[in-house]
């Protein structure tokens, strides 16, 4: 099954999510992104891909072990950008900011699953929340002009999150979109 370990947004955020999306949604050619749906809006700490029944039961005992006594943090959704760039753009995101709570809790995740045959993260982790990806048959003209369209505008803060769990989830493709069942939460201590 295909699986990876992320944040969940309450319902008020979530509709300040939906309501930017379908304002930027306005100001872009349309079907040349495609638009995460709102409810499957969520900030992705790790992605682990295809694992084993085996390999479920061994991710969620490393993930409680880990992290249940890890203290609850806040993180603030803000700012606008896009990788890898505006004038190349194939993702656009919303940043998400935090003291240092998402990146302990990142390192931690990383550091519990490389035992278990979970490569770590290359690359710096960047939390953002992807808002869309710009699809594979738009021409680069006209990602060039979304870019450049989207670098005009700033979002400002949509609030700060109390994050009290952690969430594993099952991801299944559908021709309709992803399909997302949660496996597992870890709550944070929240002393």
């Amino acid at each position: 099954m295909r699986t990876f370990i992320a944040i969940e947004f309450p319902p008020e955020i979530i509709k300040k999510l939906h309501k930017v999306s379908k304002y930027l949604k306005s100001q872009t050619p349309e079907k040349s992104l495609k638009w995460v749906e709102p409810e499957n809006l969520h900030l992705t700490l790790k992605f682990l891909g295809e694992i084993t029944a085996d390999q479920l039961d061994e991710v969620k005992a490393a993930l409680i072990s880990s992290i249940k006594d890890q203290p609850s943090f806040e993180i603030e959704i803000k700012g606008m950008g896009m990788y890898p760039n505006p004038r190349h753009p194939r993702v656009i995101w919303l940043g998400i900011s935090s003291e240092n709570g998402i990146k302990k809790i990142h390192a931690i995740i990383d550091r519990e699953l490389a035992p278990l045959g979970f490569e770590p993260e290359r690359r710096g982790f960047s939390p953002h929340l992807t808002l869309a990806r710009v699809r594979p048959q738009t021409d680069r003209e006209t990602a060039e002009k979304i870019g450049t369209t989207l670098s005009q505008f700033n979002v400002d803060s949509l609030g700060k999150v109390s994050v009290e769990n952690i969430h594993l989830f099952q991801s299944k493709l559908t021709p309709q979109g992803p399909i997302y069942t949660r496996l597992l939460s870890v709550p944070l201590n929240q002393v």
